[in-house]
């Protein structure tokens, strides 16, 4: 039986990819988490499963939701189960909201198809909801393997007239 990953390889990315009996615990904060289909899997199959997706998503950008859009969210499943169904790209949930997550389909460039959670910083949200979708996934027998953190974001930056977040301190502990 084969073991699974969680490394990081020196990049800042975590990959976490048990197998079907097995579990890793997971980052406690993270910027994104990927879920990347296994296999021969295309878009089409998370069409049963994504009206579940899209919910836990709407759900945890309700206190950002603008009640101007109150049917935003359904317009949005709605054209990105038309995606799923004709084994396109879908768009995803991916508002304007400063603080809300997104939930995002990149351009594969493997032709894997893949999707992400991503908040515009380090949070245990981002890690909670990859690991619901995850068993979710699993429950449904769609294999995936679950990723942290493997944006291009830069360093995180620090406080005004503090050095960046993980700089290397000087002698004195300061840097």
């Amino acid at each position: 039986m084969s073991e699974p990953a969680a490394h990081g390889d020196g990049g800042g990315t975590t990959i976490y990819a048990p197998t079907l009996n097995q579990s890793v615990t997971p980052p406690v904060k993270a910027r994104s988490g990927h879920i990347l289909l296994e296999g021969r899997r295309s878009y089409k199959d998370l069409t049963r499963v994504y009206p579940d997706i899209h919910r836990k998503v709407v759900e945890v950008n309700r206190p950002f939701t603008k009640e101007s859009e109150p049917l935003m969210p359904e317009v949005l499943l709605e054209e990105n189960l038309r995606d799923l169904r004709a084994d396109r790209k879908p768009g995803g949930y991916n508002r304007q909201d400063a603080f809300g997550l997104r939930l995002i389909f990149p351009i594969p460039g493997d032709g894997r198809p893949e999707f992400y959670f991503s908040k515009p910083a380090r949070c245990q949200e981002v890690v909670q909801i990859t690991e619901q979708v995850s068993q979710l996934l699993k429950r449904r027998g769609i294999r995936h393997t679950v990723e942290y953190d493997r944006l291009a974001l830069g360093v995180p930056r620090g406080l005004p007239g503090l050095p960046p977040m993980g700089a290397a301190a000087g002698p004195t502990g300061l840097a």
